[in-house]
């Protein structure tokens, strides 16, 4: 009996260790490209030949920091936040995977944005003189107002942000930005009436103070004038944070 027990043991743990690794590959089998509809080889929505001929930015050209390009420095003067990085201007097929998303409630598109978000995000690491360890990072991401969460179902920056701090072994706090005042929709607004919007709508959770870190990394899923990200890195500023890192899905600047 003994020895049979042994011999269950045994199996159960190689079942527990290839089980994953199988449903993964049947997942890959029976998944399809959301673009072409190609069987996909390293994510379940998007095949590499795709994912090649996404319109990211040419980092080859401008960099991946975006505050390093004249025409959008000059496009957001005053930012307070160190460094910007997008994956590309607000365009197919991003805007639409954007949309279905936020208002057609496709969830599982915010773990493919932050994977090919994640993907980026290493070859800029590797680009840097200085290494970034993960315990030096604290990820955060925009906040909805509670009503406006309820309303929707979800956040879908805090989806983006979770998946990605999750990718690359950051420290992911959900909790510690607060969106105290229901705002209107920033879409249509001047870059006064954006601030104006804004004013006092977020705060620090002081449950949290201790867990802010020297580098922060901000995620949006669409950054267009910067206002939102800079009444939040104001705070954060204030409580300390050296260097604040905005990251989005697509840039789409006014104008």
């Amino acid at each position: 009996m003994e020895f049979g027990s042994k011999l269950n043991k045994v199996i159960i743990l190689n079942l527990s260790r290839k089980l994953p690794l199988l449903i993964k590959k049947i997942r890959f089998l029976i998944s399809c490209c959301t673009l072409c509809g190609n069987v996909c080889q390293q994510h379940q929505l998007i095949c590499q030949y795709c994912q090649n001929d996404l319109p990211y930015f040419k980092e080859h050209l401008i960099g991946f920091d975006l505050l390093s390009w004249p025409a959008i420095k000059q496009a957001l003067p005053k930012t307070s936040f160190d460094h910007l990085f997008s994956l590309a201007p607000y365009q197919w097929p991003f805007s639409t995977w954007i949309n279905q998303l936020k208002y057609h409630g496709k969830t599982e598109l915010a773990e493919l944005l932050a994977y090919l978000l994640a993907q980026r995000w290493k070859q800029y690491l590797t680009s840097l003189d200085k290494e970034l360890k993960p315990k030096e990072i604290l990820v955060l991401s925009v906040p909805l107002h509670v009503t406006k969460w309820q309303e929707r179902g979800f956040n879908q920056a805090h989806l983006i942000a979770q998946y990605f701090a999750k990718q690359l072994n950051y420290n992911y706090q959900p909790e510690l930005l607060l969106r105290d005042k229901i705002t209107q929709t920033q879409v249509g607004k001047s870059g006064a009436e954006r601030r104006k919007n804004l004013a006092n709508a977020f705060n620090i959770n002081p449950e949290f103070f201790d867990e802010l870190a020297g580098h922060v990394v901000l995620i949006d899923d669409v950054v267009t004038t910067g206002t939102t990200a800079n009444e939040i890195c104001r705070l954060l500023k204030k409580r300390g944070v050296q260097t604040i890192t905005l990251l989005s899905i697509c840039l789409a600047l006014p104008n």
